[in-house]
Order: structure tokens, then sequence, then C-alpha cells
């Protein structure tokens, strides 16, 4: 048994100060000289009702062992949708996000008790879903999934991802220290943003290697050829993007029609970083080459018999009725008695 307070610390113990002040209060007077037995019990039953109300605040909660269940799995998705994303040489011509979508999907599939969360990186880095079990949610984000807005497009990499993942992996662990955590990096790797977020994050002492410790399965899957291929430009409208016939997006530099090529050193290094598996995607199918996490392996290093904590104030509860019922009759039959005297107590009339 272990307390975890419903309220803050403080308001704890001003709660406590307080009920404390109204029974010495209330004592001064049921205590006083020629009280009878009555108003002692008065006094005791009133302090337990206030000792009972102090414990149910304290949180008496017990640990209940859940054996290796894949509830303790939590999985974050970290997908690049810059326009690169978009590049066509998936599958011979297919937009890449094409099999990024597929293989989300098989990810989605493969954990089907797990919590997913997913976070985005375009021009920045930011939590499109937050930790949740409801799949149904994850496969909606997974189908609107769409490139970044041409217009907005700022340039990024890979370590543009970093601050955030490295938050909310952190946090995490600090939160369910005994949950295992999957990560899986889909991009093409290509940076296109002159080094600036891979300085900022060295200069934040913020790395792939770092939290390797964070990490216990997952895969870095890799979309793009070498060749490379052209993109379309996205205006926000269904007739812009991926798999439309909106202009291609062009060369800044040049003037012509813009390329992007995969860069499977970037994607290598931080699979390398995180202990991970790196996968080039080409085509679909050969899903079970990252979607075949031992999850147990990760429990049996201590997490296996996960523990968590339950409330338990249901005895407190019953207890606190019968102490009320009681107080409720007591004052009842004070008010009946002095209903009884009220008569006799009146002046004759005249």
């Amino acid at each position: 048994m272990s307390f975890y307070p419903m309220i803050p610390y403080w308001a704890l113990v001003l709660t406590a100060l307080l009920l404390g002040g109204l029974l010495w209060w209330s004592s001064r007077w049921l205590l006083r000289p020629g009280s009878d037995r009555g108003t002692r019990l008065t006094l005791l039953r009133r302090a337990c009702l206030a000792l009972v109300l102090l414990l149910t605040l304290a949180g008496p909660t017990a640990s209940v062992s859940q054996a290796d269940t894949v509830s303790n799995v939590e999985v974050y998705l970290l997908v690049d949708r810059t326009g690169s994303m978009a590049a066509e040489d998936w599958n011979g011509s297919e937009p890449r996000l094409n099999g990024v979508r597929q293989d989300l999907t098989a990810i989605r599939e493969a954990f089907p008790q797990a919590r997913f969360s997913v976070l985005a990186l375009d021009s920045a880095a930011a939590r499109e879903l937050p930790l949740t079990s409801d799949l149904d949610a994850v496969a909606a984000w997974i189908g609107s999934l769409r490139q970044e807005l041409t217009s907005k497009s700022t340039g990024s990499s890979l370590e543009r991802a970093l601050p955030l993942l490295s938050r909310t992996l952190v946090k995490a662990a600090e939160k369910q220290p005994g949950d295992v955590r999957v990560v899986y990096l889909l991009s093409d790797g290509e940076p296109t943003d002159d080094g600036a977020a891979a300085q900022e994050a060295a200069s934040a002492g913020l790395s792939w290697q770092l939290l390797e410790p964070l990490v216990d399965g997952g895969a870095v899957l890799g979309y793009g050829t070498s060749q490379g291929g052209k993109m379309r430009e996205f205006d926000g409208t269904d007739s812009s993007g991926a798999g439309s016939q909106a202009p291609y997006i062009k060369d800044g530099v040049t003037g012509e029609d813009g390329v992007s090529k995969i860069d499977e050193s970037a994607l290598q290094a931080a699979a390398d970083g995180l202990g991970l598996r790196y996968v080039h995607r080409s085509a679909p199918g050969g899903t079970e080459a990252f979607t075949q996490v031992d999850v147990q392996a990760a429990l049996g290093d201590g997490r296996r018999d996960s523990r968590h904590q339950r409330y338990v104030v249901w005895p407190l509860g019953l207890l606190a009725c019968g102490l009320l019922t009681w107080e409720v009759a007591a004052l009842a039959r004070a008010e009946g008695r002095l209903s009884r005297l009220a008569p006799s107590t009146r002046s004759p009339q005249s």
C-alpha cells in the first residue's frame, strides 16, 4: 500500500489544518464542563469523518501487476512530410508518400493493442497525435497524410526532429518507466536546410546516440532512389500535391524541375545512433522486415512484471457513508428533542 495524493500536497496540508481547526473550535463547546457522553461521541464521530476525508484525499493505492501484455508498448511514428516525400520514385513512379502510408498501416496493424503517437517533420517538427490507443485516430491520420504546403517550405533535415523526439521519449520514460518504446522514422533523409538543424542540435547537445537507451525497438525506413524523382507542388487543394497533375516544384538555383534523391548515409546514421535497423523501402510488401519487434525481449530486462497503481478508496467510502448516516441520525434526534422542549419554554399568554 502506498499513497498518491489526489490533490497537490500543499492543498492536502491546508485541508488537514482547516479540519483540525474546525474540530478544535467544535471541541470547545462539545467538551465544556457538564457535557454528557453524547457530545463526546459527536466529537469522536466528526474527528473520524475528518480522518476518513484526509485519507481519501491522500490517495491510498495498491500495486497491480500486469504480466507482459502489449498494452505496455508505446509506438512513436516520426514521419517526414517535406516536399521531397512527394518525389515520384517509389514502386517505379509513385509518390514516396504512397509507400509511407502503406508502411504506417502495416505498423499499426502489427501492434493492435499498443498506444501510438505521431510526430510530423517538415519545416518544423510537431506532435500531430498524442499517445493514444485509439487505432481509428491513427488510421485517420495516416489517411490524411499529405506533403507540406510548397509555399511554406523552408528546408529541413532529420536533426530538426531531435529536440521534440528527445523531449517526448524522456517524458514518456519518466512517466511510465516500465513501458516498451518502439520508434519508427520514415523519411528520405535528404537535408535541405544547409545543415542548420544539425548545427542547432549539436549546439544543444542532442544526438541520435543519446536516445538509444530510451528506444527498445523499431526501424528507420528510407524512401527514394539514387536517381531521384520530381515532386508536384501542393497548395492545400485536392488538385495539387503527390499523385496530381500540378506543376513540378522548381529548383531554386537552376529554375528547372527539382529532383529529390534519397540520402541513405543520413538515414543509416540515424539508425545506428538509435540502435535500430535501417530498411530501404522501394516497393510494397516485405513489411515483416520491420514490424516484427521482439517485445518479450524488451520486457525481459526487468519490465516483464509491469506494476501500475490503482486507487483503493471504496472501503473509506463505505466508512464515510456509515459515519454520515450516524451524523444525520444524531442531528435528527437532537432536533426532535429541541422541538419537544420548545413548548415548555414558552411564556404563558395573558
